[in-house]
């Protein structure tokens, strides 16, 4: 609590540039986890609904949590439930209105020749993973499959430790390290941590309230544009959301937008055409209960108001 306090009063005096209409932030270089914003800006559905939208991609710097606490950004994703909560733990007041990802895309990736099969086969192994993974996931991984500290070894996005160390285990999201390993020359084993009971969600679209109080009817607008262009890039034609995603992304090719969307599709990362977007309030409230009673996040918190029920209908369900 008071660390996230004190950044909150640290960067006060950030101040927000509004434009005429949404500028959306997003939690790292443009990618196909963010496919569907992309492809509402190129499709135009979000100018059909009124909003002169523009996409800012992140980075390894990227801090949305903070910004978002500062007023410095209104609508910005959350790569994982955990941010918000610790926003709400911390007084900031933030509200989630979709989620891109019905599961979490994190995985943990083993060399293709590695006897394990299963989360459970896994203790005692070094796992690279990390700083912003020890304080999320790790204490769910510890719990559920009895790993310990001591296998930590820091990820630094870089593929390289692993590739050359065949006993060890390697965190990444199902649509991007297991492409880099195939380049590499390795089709690794890759075990989803969803597959094994982790609850969260991924990609959600935050909003500061304050925002949200007075723009309402565009937040509407902009979570159903998102939705609709989600649908048209998992089972349309993605072309126009690659193309800015290429353009904003010098580093990203076609190989790895057409594998990413793949593995997001066929492993129902994003749910279906009808679920897509949605979110659960008993869902959320497992989440946070699993979670906090693992330490993982502060107790005593209401998660409840993260979510209005009413912005998009049949948006929230359970």
């Amino acid at each position: 609590m008071k660390i996230w306090l004190a950044i909150f009063f640290s960067v006060l005096s950030l101040t927000s540039v509004r434009a005429d209409g949404i500028t959306f932030a997003t939690d790292w270089k443009a990618q196909a986890e963010h496919g569907g914003f992309y492809q509402a800006l190129a499709n135009g559905y979000y100018q059909a609904e009124g909003l002169k939208v523009t996409i800012r991609p992140g980075g390894p710097g990227s801090d949305n949590p903070r910004l978002l606490a500062a007023g410095a950004l209104d609508i910005a994703i959350a790569s994982n439930s955990f941010q918000p909560i610790n926003m709400l733990s911390a007084g900031v007041d933030v509200k989630v209105v979709m989620a891109s990802f019905q599961k979490d895309p994190q995985i943990l990736m083993l060399h293709p020749d590695d006897p394990a099969d299963s989360f459970d086969q896994l203790q005692g192994r070094p796992i690279f993973i990390s700083d912003a993974a020890i304080a999320a996931f790790w204490p769910w991984m510890k719990s559920k499959f009895g790993y310990k500290d001591q296998q930590i070894r820091k990820y630094t996005y870089s593929l390289a430790p692993w590739l050359v160390n065949k006993g060890t285990v390697q965190e990444g999201y199902v649509s991007s390290e297991p492409f880099s390993a195939r380049q590499a020359g390795i089709t690794p084993k890759v075990l989803l941590f969803a597959d094994a009971g982790y609850p969260g969600y991924s990609g959600m679209v935050m909003v500061n309230n304050s925002y949200l109080k007075d723009n309402r009817q565009t937040v509407t607008a902009f979570v159903r544009a998102s939705i609709k262009g989600w649908i048209d890039y998992l089972y349309g034609d993605p072309a126009p959301a690659n193309k800015l995603i290429l353009h904003d992304n010098p580093e990203m090719t076609p190989e790895l937008l057409s594998f990413a969307i793949n593995e997001i599709r066929s492993r129902g990362i994003a749910g279906d055409k009808e679920t897509l977007g949605s979110m659960s309030v008993t869902r959320w409230e497992t989440f946070y209960k699993e979670m906090s009673n693992l330490g993982a996040v502060e107790k005593g918190v209401n998660v409840n108001n993260l979510l209005v029920p009413d912005l998009v209908p049949g948006l929230i369900h359970d």
